[in-house]
Formats: structure tokens, sequence, C-alpha cells
């Protein structure tokens, strides 16, 4: 009778003979056979297996090695070249083995079958097949016993966030279905455990609410919002905000309540969306056109709307504010992602993005290509008789966009503060560049926050913060903040404060980095070369430059630097939204770019560049026309 062989990698890597643990010995041995293992019954690669032993320093007879390693596993196992699990491939080995006999792959399988329940809106069911596939786990993190830092960063890292999602929804059901008793020590742990997750934070508060522990619940939220501040920098998240919202709003029921559960992305459509920003105003001819441009049929169907603008003009709260306008077009749903381009960190990965989105749309985690080619062509497949909405926030750049393009037959809307200018070339582009708000819009945005009576009590002070502001859209919100967190100020109490001091720090919110002026600003000037940040800060404390324009030869007479410099010079600054381009081959800069230039100049600037950049008050200085015929000259 053959021997029965069970293999078991969520945990310490073992092979079990017969109900016996079979000692595997060396530890590149047990690389090998867990790298094999976890692509069970496919190929892996020689070159695979090599940088899983030796993480890019491998020795001279590296391949002759590995096959050694795998005569070992395979007298392990039982068997030759011809008859042992383990295969030969054309350029690697294959272990051939029973689904039934490996633990990832029954996991996976419990998982489908869980899925399958919840198609069924059978909640119990699902809730005993989730648990059934937990319990396969021996630790966590697995394969803790096998010294490869290439499998335990490509591999083991995907296999815990599969068993933290499997844990995450195996509690919300639980949940629903009134156990929160039973689950309270469980999260406990789990928030020790993953102190990260918000999502364990936001199940123990519902939990300890419907078990009547209300003041544990809020003490469990004030802790998690000072973890996540101190750590990390951020606040609590859209479900973690939910959880304080229902604990806040209402008595813990009296009995267990099953509370909605929501379907899997595969069953329901998604709507990732975030939330629109209250008070939002003005922008209709923008609007408009984003409307138009995701209707439109022919040959420019589908083409991507991009909108672009300087830090904190407001262009994620329009794209948001459109996709929620046009969201009854697309019945499939609709996909987010933030980019992360301009942001404190690194922009987000594209195949990040491609295998959230997947996943999203139905592939099971275990079938994610690992080739980006691969993932952009199942993404495309899988959107492909699907009319749905993708909004890509704060690109870096095109090639960080095109890959995540939908095929056709869908609407993308992209934001960035780079022209993104490549879009228009290939695949073509809706372009929207997002001005300032006007006044009337300016002060709408400040009703909208602060109250109509208020502002219409001091229209004249509004209009005046709208001024100071430059119709900043970030900066109108962080001033109407201050003011709703002091009632008792009026608005032009408020302007003269501004006035007074350094505007570019009062404009600020304590603990919030996502509302700081000069951190975004900072942000957009990240990816400038030296020595186009140098001629920004040379512009700012040039006066004129926030009138209707200057040229390339005014700047550069006025900074001594050479013409064909600053005029490279000026379009990387255009690029990122740092400066207006202007008809007549003019740029102009912002009130708010300039004070920040200008306090760049002081601290970064000899005081020999910034006296010659800083005219006398009864000097000339160059602005506006080119030299010397039309020249504009102003004392101002």
């Amino acid at each position: 009778m053959d021997s029965i062989i069970e293999f078991r990698v969520l945990g310490p890597l073992e092979v079990v003979r017969d109900g016996v643990v079979l000692r595997l010995g060396a530890g590149k041995l047990r690389v090998v056979l867990a790298a094999l293992l976890l692509q069970a019954n496919r190929p892996v690669s020689i070159d695979d297996l090599v940088d899983k032993l030796w993480d890019g320093a491998a020795p001279g007879d590296a391949r002759g090695t590995v096959q050694k390693y795998v005569m070992r596993i395979r007298r392990l196992l039982g068997g030759g070249a011809e008859d042992s699990a383990v295969r030969t491939e054309p350029d690697g080995y294959r272990i051939t083995i029973p689904t039934c006999r490996l633990d990832l792959h029954r996991f996976s399988t419990l998982c489908a079958q869980a899925a399958r329940a919840a198609a069924a809106d059978d909640d119990v069911a699902e809730s005993a097949l989730l648990t059934d596939a937990l319990s396969l786990w021996r630790d966590v993190p697995p394969l803790s016993d096998v010294p490869s830092p290439p499998l335990q960063r490509d591999e083991v890292a995907g296999l815990v966030e599969r068993y933290l999602q499997a844990l995450d929804r195996r509690i919300e059901l639980d949940l629903a279905l009134g156990r929160h008793a039973e689950v309270l020590g469980e999260l406990a742990a789990l928030v020790r455990r993953h102190p990260e997750r918000e999502r364990f934070w936001a199940h123990r508060m519902r939990a300890l609410h419907r078990a009547g522990r209300q003041g544990e619940a809020l003490a469990a939220y004030r802790e998690v919002a000072s973890l996540l501040a101190e750590e990390l920098g951020i606040d609590p998240g859209a479900d973690l905000r939910a959880a304080h919202r229902e604990v806040l709003g209402a008595p813990a029921p009296a009995a267990p309540v099953a509370a909605p559960v929501a379907r899997p992305p595969a069953v329901r459509p998604p709507r990732q969306l975030p939330m629109a920003d209250s008070g939002f105003a003005g922008r209709e001819t923008e609007l408009a056109a984003i409307v138009d441009a995701l209707g439109e049929t022919g040959p420019r169907s589908g083409a991507p709307v991009v909108i672009t603008g300087m830090a904190g003009v407001g262009k994620t709260a329009l794209a948001v504010r459109a996709a929620h306008g046009v969201a009854d077009r697309f019945p499939d749903g609709a996909l987010f992602a933030d980019l992360r381009g301009h942001s404190p960190a690194a922009p987000t990965a594209v195949p990040d993005v491609l295998a959230r989105f997947v996943r999203t749309l139905g592939l099971p985690a275990d079938a994610l290509p690992t080739d980006e080619d691969e993932l952009v062509a199942a993404y495309r497949s899988l959107l492909a008789d699907r009319r749905m909405l993708v909004v890509l926030d704060g690109a870096a750049s095109a090639e960080q966009v095109r890959p995540l393009l939908p095929g056709s037959g869908c609407g993308v809307l992209v934001t960035s503060r780079a022209d993104l200018a490549g879009l228009a070339v290939s695949p073509g582009s809706h372009r929207i560049v997002l001005d300032v708000l006007s006044g009337p819009d300016g002060r709408a945005l400040l009703a909208g926050v602060l109250g109509a009576p208020r502002v219409a009590a001091e229209p004249a002070a509004a209009d005046e913060l709208v001024r100071l502001c430059g119709g900043s859209a970030l900066a109108l919100r962080v001033a109407a903040a201050q003011l709703v967190l002091h009632p008792q100020r009026g608005i032009a109490e408020h302007v003269e404060r501004l006035s007074s001091g350094d505007l570019l720090t009062a404009l600020r919110l304590d603990g919030d980095a996502a509302t700081d002026v000069v951190a975004a600003l900072d942000l957009s000037c990240r990816a400038l070369d030296p020595e186009h940040r140098r001629l920004l800060r040379l512009l700012g404390p040039l006066p004129g430059v926030t009138e209707e324009g200057f040229t390339a030869a005014a700047a550069a007479a006025a900074t001594g630097m050479g013409r064909a410099a600053v005029a490279a010079g000026l379009e990387a600054l255009a690029a990122v939204s740092l400066l207006d381009r202007r008809p007549c081959a003019r740029y102009r800069m912002h009130v708010l770019v300039r004070r920040y230039a200008a306090r760049r100049a002081e601290t970064e600037e000899t005081p020999e560049a910034r006296d010659r950049a800083r005219p006398a008050a009864d000097g000339p200085v160059i602005v506006g026309h080119p030299l010397p015929r039309f020249a504009r000259i102003s004392n101002s």
C-alpha cells in the first residue's frame, strides 16, 4: 500500500508521511521545497530557485547545487527522477501533488466555497467555511523556519495578507450573526498583534458596543487614533470613523441584531469613491466639461479626462464630485486609487494598484499573475464587458497612468499636479486645467463651510479672505476651518490675523499634514532639478510675477540666469503647476507660490542673490513683455 504524504506550509514547513512528521534537515533544502510547494503543480524556474536560495549572491555552481537539493528532496519523498512528485521541467522543476494533500490548497478551496456561500447570502455557511479555512493555519507568519529573505518578502507576506483578509471577513460575519461576546477576546489579542489594521479596531469597537460596553469602545477609539497619529501621522480611516459614530449615535442594542453583511466585490459592484467634500462650490463649467467628456461617443470614447492644476486648487474635490454625479452612467461600479504622485511616501506602484483592482473585480488572490504585463491584460479583460468608472487620483506621470487605463467601454478620471502631456499623445485625453476659485465661488465655498448667514454678515471681509488666499480651495478651507474652531471670531478679525503674520505658517491645522499649504508645495518641488528649484526661489521676490504675466527674457534679465536655462526652467515649473502658462509665451505665479518661493529664497539663497532679485524701491523691475522695445516697467 502506497504511503500517504501530506505537505504543510501554513506554519513551519512540514512533510507528513502516514502521520509521521519527517525530518527535513538543511535550511536550503527547506527553501527549495517551500518554493516548489508554494507553486505546487506549476513549474518553478531554476533561476527563481537560485534567487530564493541566495538573494542575488549566488555562487558559481548555483545551478548544480539546486540539482543536488532536488535529488535530496526526491529521496526524502521516495522515487527517482521519473516517478517522484518532483518532476523535471525544461528550465526548472515542478512538484505534482493532489490538492487535498497541501494545506494551502485546502485553504484556497474553503475560501472559494465561502465566497459561493456569500453569493447565496448564506452567512452561517460562509462563517463556518472560513472558520475551517483558518483552522489550517498553525502559525502566523508561516514558514518561519525557511531561511530565505526573498521568499519571506515575495511569498509569505502575501500569504499573511490572505489570512488576515479571511479572518477579517469571518469576524465581520460573526458580528453580523450576533456573536459579539464570542469574538471580544480574540479581537483584544488581534489589535495588539496587528495594531496598524484599522478594521480589527473597528470590529472591537462594535463588539464592545453591542456588548453594552460603550465606554471601553470609546476608549479603544481614542487609543487607535493616538497610535495612528503618533506612529503613522494619519487620522482614523472611514471604517473607524463609522464605528465611532455608531458607538456615539445610539445605545447598544438590547439583544443581538444581525447587521447587513457586505457581499464580496465580485458579487456586488464596487463603489470605491471617497465621500464628496461638503461645501463644494462653483466649477459649473468644469463639471459640465467632465460630464460631456465621459459621455462622449465615437473615436474619443473612453479617452481619460485629465484634471491638472496647482497644489490645493481642488482637483480631487472636483473629480470626486463629478464621479458621484455620473455614477448612474456606470452600473458596474467605480474603482478609486490614490497614486500618491505628490505624497510624502513613494508613488503607489502600478502592480500594487493592478493587483487590488483585479481582486476587487473577482480574480482570486492565488490566481494573480506575477508579471506586470499579465496583470494589465487580466485587468483589461475583467473590465472588457463592464461599464465602470476608474478614478486615478494624484498621478505622478503619464507612465504611471497608462497601465491603469481600461481597454474600452469605461470612463476614466485622472488628477495630477503634473501636466501629463504624454497622455495627450497616447492614448489621447480630455484636458482640464483647473484655475483658482473666482471671487463668487470662493465666497460660496466659505458659505458652505461657515454657513451663509456668517458670510453674509461680513461680505467685504469674505471677499478679502478669498483674495488673501488667492482663490486656493485648500487655503480657503483651512481658513474656514479655523473660523469654525473659533465661532466668536469675525471674518475681518481672522483676515487681520492672517495678514499680520506669516500667512503660510498661519494656513495650517495642527496635526493634519494634508491641510498644510507649505507641505503641499514642498512635494510639488520635490521632483524638480536643483536649478529649477533655484529659479523658483529667485522669481519669488520679484514684483509683478503674480500679475498678468512675464516672459522668459524678462525672468532671465531679472534673475541674471541664462535665457535658455530660464526658458527650460519656466516650462519645468509650469509642468508641475508651480507657474501658470499665459498667452503670448508668458507665465504667472500664484500669490501663495510666490510667498513660498520668497520664503525659500530667504533661507536658501545668498544675500547677494536675494539682493539681485529684490530691487530697490525706486529701481525698475522688468516684467511682462520681452526686452527691450516692449518692456513693461513696474516700480511696485
